[in-house]
């Protein structure tokens, strides 16, 4: 029990710098949920319980992991007087969210705009009969495979 003790006393100067480590993970959780709100509002994109759901598991698994980089730092404390696996923790899960914040304002307008130019094509080539054009859409539409895609 003293073993544990004294690595965490290792640990003790270092928790400001990994309480900040985990408020900049919040900080790119929440810019980018504050992005991908702001793009469905500018897309006319409905905001739903889904998204915000999906923020809250997000956090959870980050903060797990976060958790466990502690957890490291914990027992590395007796070698390495500095909590690099937090450090690495916060910096991978940092870039994630920059990165998801850059891709979806194209990739998910482009999905869109796809899904509306095949919805257009269809349209066109039954021009003649509307109705038939619209039943195509449908049947097209209940076809698709429902995937989660982020």
């Amino acid at each position: 029990m003293s073993a544990l003790r004294e690595e965490l006393l290792n640990l003790m100067p270092n928790l400001p710098l990994v309480l900040v480590l985990w408020v900049v993970v919040l900080t790119a959780v929440a810019i980018d949920l504050i992005s991908g709100v702001r793009k469905a509002r500018c897309a006319n994109i409905a905001r739903t319980s889904y998204g915000f759901r999906r923020t809250v598991s997000k956090l959870i698994q980050y903060y797990s992991m976060m958790v466990f980089a502690l957890l490291f730092d914990t027992i590395g404390s007796m070698v390495v007087n500095q909590p690099y696996f937090t450090m690495l923790a916060s910096a991978f899960l940092v870039f994630i969210e920059a990165r998801s914040v850059y891709e979806k304002s194209g990739d998910k307008m482009r999905g869109t705009a796809a899904a509306n130019l095949a919805d257009l094509i269809t349209l066109l080539e039954n021009r003649d009969d509307l109705l038939k054009g619209f039943t195509e859409i449908l049947r097209q539409k209940n076809k698709a495979p429902s995937g989660g895609a982020d």
